[in-house]
């Protein structure tokens, strides 16, 4: 008598979380891995380029992480719920058991048990990562859970393999074929998944930090120097940062205090730095005319020759870098793919983020950040570097520009000004030395005074050889752009920086500093754009 097979189907719960963890995983694994190309070029990362997603990347690997913990906790309650622990029971024994069918079910456990072991190591290096940063060395443990991602690939094949194994085709399919069972525990699943994922949420508000605004009756004196009795009177805030290039181990605290008086809020960035890095870009004299000094500033990631920077960023939105980070080769569909290939900042839903930017050598040069913002992806202009929605506020004069013209299809470029006194000009800026990792003493930048416009004859009096800076500046920034003062020292390797800005500025390039404001820091140790970052930011609040 033949007895037909009856066709393996399973339950329909477990269909809906199977199919939800996947579609985490490959959310969290394909972000997370664009999120390691900021930080690594390894080859595997470029060949699987195409497969990672590009975007809004930061908020939907926080997003697929959340889910991943509803689900697992979704699934640990059904089980328990339909009592069908006995699913994963390991019987270790049965590995050598003479019923291939029993020990290829032993097998398809500790397979489970081997996801689980992944799940519970991702889980717990990402919570170190994202809430108490700086704890344990972020690029060890950075790379701990990238190796977790990868062995997530790897059991994705052990489990399809083990379960064709045990049962062929028909086994296998059977996750797309479910049968009606097991309610009680569905809803049981549910209900604890919602409770995880509300507890995720309010864990990850709850982790916010404070920047408390102490109101002051007498303004500190803006000169580099954190000596003011006021900033002794303000509690102090630390940032952890990592994943920078240049600082040891791409690491360093951010040290924040902030007061508001009268219309006007202030702030102290203190960092550490070990080294004054001022060698922006320099123009060097060869016998067949004038070079950059640069590795890679034509792609716009130089990492040698620039000069320290630190930035602010201030947003509504708590999400992190406030919902403008697009990462990826081209993240923004219609646009100009970014010439570093590693991505752009915009924000696409309306909103703005306001940036300020110190350039040590530049906007320090006339004590100021350069007032910047991310908005609204830009329309492109042809033959110009695309930025996506990152710009400057407006000016009325004032500032810094770029010494040289490029040569069209050459190395070579132009000089725009010499120093009119050359002797005078090498004593400010002190001795070169092209090392890109030792400190520089002197000045890097030349005031509109001090040059005149580039002619043959004065280039002819100027030996090969010769180093002269890569920036001319004026009086400081006028209008919206020049709209935060500061003053910056360093000094035992340390950079010390004051700033001033208006509470309201009354631009609709800023935003005002008031309550639950959130801000952000990012430290660049002479590089271009791989600066360091942190994901929770702080909550402002004035006293």
């Amino acid at each position: 008598m033949h007895i037909a097979k009856t066709r393996p189907r399973v339950d329909w719960p477990t269909m809906l979380l199977h199919w939800g963890l996947v579609a985490a995983l490959v959310i969290s694994v394909s972000t997370g891995w664009r999120i390691a190309s900021l930080s690594q070029t390894t080859p595997v990362l470029r060949w699987v380029d195409a497969l990672l997603v590009q975007g809004n990347v930061l908020h939907w690997h926080f997003v697929s992480a959340s889910a991943l913990v509803a689900l697992v906790v979704g699934y640990v309650a059904f089980l328990w719920g339909a009592r069908l622990g006995g699913r994963l029971k390991l019987r270790l024994a049965s590995l050598r058991s003479a019923d291939r069918t029993t020990r290829w079910q032993a097998v398809n456990r500790l397979v489970y048990w081997f996801a689980f072991a992944l799940l519970t190591g991702a889980a717990v290096t990402g919570m170190l990562l994202y809430f108490f940063p700086g704890k344990l060395p972020t690029e060890p443990l950075a790379l701990v859970h990238q190796g977790l991602s990868w062995a997530f690939v790897a059991y994705v094949v052990l489990h399809v393999i083990a379960q064709v194994i045990l049962g062929g085709l028909r086994q296998l399919l059977k996750i797309v074929t479910p049968r009606l069972a097991y309610g009680l525990g569905a809803g049981l699943a549910l209900s604890a998944g919602l409770a995880g994922a509300a507890v995720s949420y309010m864990a990850d508000l709850s982790s916010v930090p404070q920047l408390v605004l102490a109101k002051t009756p007498t303004a500190p004196t803006l000169d580099g120097d954190a000596a003011d009795e006021v900033w002794k009177r303000t509690t102090e805030a630390v940032v952890h940062t990592s994943r920078g290039f240049g600082l040891r181990g791409g690491e360093v605290d951010v040290h924040v205090r902030a007061l508001h008086h009268d219309k006007h809020a202030y702030f102290l960035f203190r960092w550490a730095d070990e080294t004054r890095s001022q060698k922006h870009i320099p123009l060097i004299k060869t016998e067949q005319g004038w070079k950059l000094l640069q590795t890679n500033y034509d792609k716009n990631d130089e990492n040698d020759y620039y000069e320290d920077k630190f930035a602010v960023m201030l947003a509504r939105s708590p999400v992190a870098a406030g919902d403008t980070v697009r990462l990826g080769t081209k993240p923004l569909a219609d646009k100009p793919a970014p010439s570093n290939g590693l991505g752009l900042h915009a924000a696409t839903d309306g909103s703005l983020a306001d940036v300020w930017h110190w350039k040590s050598v530049r906007s320090g040069a006339t004590n100021q950040f350069d007032d910047n913002y991310f908005g609204a992806p830009m329309e492109a202009k042809p033959g110009a570097r695309y930025t996506g929605g990152y710009t400057t506020d407006p000016k009325t004069g004032g500032g810094f520009e770029q010494n040289f013209d490029k040569i069209k299809d050459s190395a070579f470029v132009k000089p725009k000004f010499l120093p009119k006194d050359l002797a005078a000009q090498q004593k400010r800026m002190g001795r070169f030395d092209p090392n890109p990792n030792l400190g520089d003493d002197g000045v890097y930048a030349m005031h509109q005074s001090e040059v005149a416009a580039w002619s043959a004859d004065l280039d002819a009096a100027i030996p090969v050889g010769t180093v002269v800076p890569s920036v001319v500046y004026d009086k400081p920034l006028g209008g919206d752009r020049g709209d935060v003062t500061a003053h910056a020292q360093w000094k035992d390797g340390w950079w010390t920086l004051e700033a001033k800005r208006a509470l309201d500025t009354g631009s609709k390039f800023d935003l005002p500093i008031a309550d639950d404001l959130f801000m952000w820091f990012a430290v660049f140790d002479h590089n271009q754009v791989r600066h360091t970052r942190h994901m929770q930011p702080l909550r402002l609040t004035l006293q």
